[in-house]
């Protein structure tokens, strides 16, 4: 078995670092054991770290839920011998209805109730928030435990029931849709704009590991940033570059961000 040490230290996010290794115990348990193991739900990032070091061992895996509207994923780690996988067995997602015609709940809300259990970000998936309901992807060991202890969100009385993955209604998470105008498409320039800070300010912000480009920590504040990109800023949330609309007489930028809410 080859040594990952090296690898690791590639990885200069201690939390993303962690949950890498995390994962390559649980390929090692699926190879030793000759059972399936599951993971936490993870992000793309430390997915495409994850996958070249599962490769090593004897196993197969799969990511779950595989919808591209799924940011949060789980791996699910088998023996060579296994024909197929049942994602049902692994992971579950939880319908919970919002029973109150007065105030509508939203992310923060669905998110929040979860966690006050004592639940660790890691055990649950994407919330997908609609008009009176959410879905909520999480892993099956903990369905049963939300579901026996969950009957209010903050004033708001509530129902839940486990539904199958097929059956789960996958969205774009809400957003508000920002309109700016930049020098250039420089990282602190780009956080300058979405934070509504100074220069000095978004530079700080980058250089003192607040800001992360992909979900990956980038500290340099020239990284240049391009259509597409997901940029996580510490107490700020998340911003998505949606489309580069032009440039004006000037020379700038004119860019249309989604700001994740």
């Amino acid at each position: 078995m080859k040594d990952f040490e090296k690898y690791y230290d590639f990885i200069k996010d201690d939390e993303t670092k962690n949950t890498v290794k995390k994962i390559a115990d649980k390929a090692l348990q699926a190879s030793k054991n000759y059972v399936p193991v599951v993971t936490e739900f993870t992000n793309p990032y430390v997915a495409e770290l994850c996958s070249p070091i599962i490769r090593n061992f004897d196993v197969k895996f799969e990511l779950f839920p595989s919808s591209e509207l799924c940011e949060r994923k789980v791996f699910i780690l088998y023996p060579d011998y296994f024909e197929e996988i049942n994602e049902d067995d692994y992971i579950t997602t939880i319908r919970i209805r919002n029973k109150s015609k007065f105030k509508k709940l939203n992310h923060k809300d669905y998110l929040g109730s979860i966690m006050s259990l004592g639940i660790d970000r890691n055990k649950t998936g994407d919330i997908f928030v609609y008009e009176d309901f959410a879905d909520v992807v999480v892993n099956s060991d903990i369905a049963d435990y939300i579901i026996y202890n969950m009957d209010l969100i903050g004033h708001n009385k509530i129902e839940t029931e486990k539904i199958k993955l097929e059956n789960t209604l996958f969205k774009e998470q809400e957003h508000v849709i920002l309109n700016i105008t930049s020098s250039s498409m420089r990282l602190d320039s780009i956080v300058k704009h979405v934070a509504n800070k100074s220069r000095e300010e978004a530079a700080n912000m980058v250089r003192g590991g607040a800001v992360k480009v992909n979900f990956r920590e980038e500290d340099k504040i020239s990284q240049e940033v391009k259509d597409g990109d997901m940029i996580s800023i510490s107490k700020f949330g998340r911003f998505k570059i949606s489309r580069l609309s032009g440039v004006t007489k000037s020379g700038k930028y004119k860019i249309e961000v989604k700001h994740y809410v």
